[in-house]
């Protein structure tokens, strides 16, 4: 089943460097789902709005957007369903205060741990594993940020991308640790992001200056009673494990050097961040337009979230905007509408032990069985209903031919002795067998069918047969009668018209025969 990724935009309220700058933006429609610059000129104030699933305005808190958008992304998670959550926009914009927050408004990260060990602590017939690592792709390079800031070295290749046969996108040597509870979460979550690497700009006294994502793993398996002996008293679905990847990310912004002022490092850095955002623009393009072949190997960005764009995976995405700019929230929502066309395709990550597959196959060859004898019984039943209904059609056809020939006979034997009285003389002679002298013997007796059939049989009865020029019926006998009883469902018609013709014609001649 496909799933659109779910595009929502934030517009932040004006920072206190921004007091006195004019408000570009504001939210619009019913449902909150468009923004609109409603400072524009006025021949361009006929322009549609920009809609999104969700538009969240100035007075919105990270709660706000973790309950409506987040917050079924990590149920699916805990289901075996992959999911990312991903902030975009340019610096400065609120990217790592929607996604890490503050000790008064936690972000997104903070409060999928939260809920991640609530929704463990509600479900009891289930037992969970969680595994976590926190990266970084910095110039280009991906860095482990729970080994330190010496993991990123300058001029070194950093860690690679690697893909699984089973087409699994992950990175080589990256650490994953397992926790047992939300404290340990948050301590691996806040290790990771004092290792992350920031700078200070004209724009943002902590700019990020790298993509960073925080993966968490969740494994799952239903709770085995201590009851059941072994494996093999367990159903498949008890020992089957979900495994499931939630993808937070938290992009750098893209930047413009004369508005940041960057110079030096920073400049690089900047030059760094903007072609990768440029090349994941230019995937969430190709993925939009429904092209056959998407660049994701042209960045370690892509390639990682490659699962999550057009991929196995619920995804979200948090745009950023603000309100005092509007070129760049101009580019920010084009990028947002682009990335809305882009549809995934999640399914439950599921992973049986060999035990566990024998039983699955075996109770699906066990179905199939029942499904194949089944329908063969339903054919047969099919099959001997059919016969019956067609053999009553052909019994009931068959007495109905029946009675009209009993009917014919009837009346070609009442037709044979039939007089005119004028010609009394000749019909006589025409049935007397005997010499002349003879005739005041013979005697009429009603003809019967057998007589006739005898009769106009042969070409000559006897010697003293009358003859005529006219010619000679074709004959009647039982076997032609017996032929149309036993005629099949589709000549009956046909056959018995033949032989009432046969019939009709002969009780013709038959007279004329008489006359003559």
């Amino acid at each position: 089943m496909s799933d659109n990724i779910e595009v929502v935009v934030r517009l932040r309220p004006l920072l206190p460097r921004e007091e006195g700058h004019t408000v570009h933006w504001k939210v619009v429609g019913e449902k909150n789902n468009g923004i609109v610059q409603h400072t524009m000129q006025e021949k361009d104030k006929g322009a549609s709005p920009y809609l999104f699933d969700r538009v969240f305005g100035m007075s919105s808190n990270n709660m706000n957007i973790f309950a409506e958008i987040v917050q079924p992304i990590i149920a699916g998670a805990l289901n075996g369903i992959n999911g990312t959550v991903f902030a975009y926009g340019q610096t400065s914009s609120g990217k790592t205060h929607t996604m890490m927050g503050d000790d008064e408004n936690p972000g997104i990260i903070p409060l999928t741990i939260q809920s991640i060990f609530k929704g463990i602590e509600d479900t009891p017939d289930r037992q969970y594993l969680i595994r976590a690592s926190y990266m970084e792709i910095y110039n280009e390079n991906i860095a482990d940020l729970l080994l330190g800031r010496s993991s990123n070295i300058p001029g070194s290749r950093g860690l690679a991308v690697r893909e699984d046969s089973s087409g699994i996108i992950y990175v080589a040597d990256l650490k994953e640790e397992c926790v047992n509870d939300e404290l340990q979460l948050v301590t691996i979550m806040q290790k990771g992001d004092s290792n992350r690497q920031v700078g200070s700009t004209n724009m943002n006294d902590r700019s990020s200056r790298s993509h960073t994502i925080f993966r968490i793993i969740v494994e799952s398996q239903q709770v085995i009673d201590e009851d059941e002996s072994s494996i093999a008293d367990c159903s498949e679905d008890d020992v089957a494990v979900t495994v499931s990847h939630l993808n937070l990310v938290d992009l750098a912004g893209s930047e413009n050097a004369s508005q940041t002022g960057a110079t030096g490092d920073r400049l690089k850095e900047g030059g760094f961040i903007n072609k990768s955002l440029f090349m994941l623009g230019r995937v969430i393009a190709q993925l939009s337009d429904g092209e056959s072949h998407v660049n994701f190997r042209d960045s370690k960005l892509t390639r990682i979230l490659q699962c999550s764009l057009g991929g196995n995976a619920r995804t979200a995405i948090i745009c950023t905007v603000t309100p005092a700019t509007v070129e760049q929230t101009h580019s920010t929502l084009r990028f947002a509408s682009r990335a809305k066309n882009i549809k995934n395709k999640p399914i439950i990550n599921e992973v049986l032990s060999e035990a566990a597959m024998l039983k699955r196959y075996s109770k699906e060859i066990k179905n199939l069985r029942m499904a194949l004898e089944n329908e063969r019984q339903t054919n047969r039943a099919d099959e001997v209903t059919q016969v019956k209904e067609k053999l009553d059609q052909v019994e009931l056809l068959n007495g109905d031919l029946q009675s009209k020939v009993r009917q014919l006979k009837e009346k070609l034997v009442t037709s044979s002795v039939s007089r005119t009285p004028k010609k009394t003389e000749k019909n006589n002679r025409r049935l007397t067998w005997a010499a002349p002298g003879m005739k005041s013997r013979a005697t009429l007796h009603p003809l019967d069918l057998a007589a006739i059939n005898a009769k106009f049989s042969n070409p000559f009865t006897d010697g003293s047969l009358v003859h005529s020029n006219r010619r000679m019926l074709p004959s009647i006998n039982e076997d032609e009668t017996q032929a149309v009883s036993e005629c099949s469902f589709m000549s009956a018609n046909e056959e018995f018209n033949e032989l009432s013709n046969s019939i009709l014609k002969r009780m013709d001649q038959s007279q004329l025969n008489k006359m003559d």
